[in-house]
């Protein structure tokens, strides 16, 4: 994985978090929402259908591909939740939190 260590952005600083960045030679940015939620889940990515978490069953990967991936100086801020995950995905990385109960 291409992880960056935990780090709160845009949560508040108690909230666990792992940040991917995409693009740039890395991962598409819905691979990064991916591998994002597999390292808070301490899984590795291709195991997450064994946890209940399709990416797919949540929003399209190509559309929020298109819609934020080569756009590095656009304001981009796109927020979902993928299963027990809150994901905000801007124009150069996937940051990932568990959503509270």
């Amino acid at each position: 994985m291409s992880t960056v260590p935990a780090e709160p952005v845009g949560f508040p600083s108690t909230v666990e978090t792992a940040r991917v960045r995409h693009g740039d030679g890395g991962p598409s940015p819905s691979l990064a929402v991916v591998e994002a939620i597999a390292d808070l889940a301490d899984v590795d990515p291709a195991d997450l259908p064994e946890k209940g978490v399709v990416l797919y069953d949540h929003v399209d990967p190509d559309a929020l591909n298109a819609l934020v991936a080569g756009r590095p100086d656009a304001d981009v801020d796109v927020s979902i939740t993928v299963a027990d995950y809150d994901v905000r995905v801007g124009s150069d990385s996937a940051v990932a939190r568990r959503s509270r109960d």
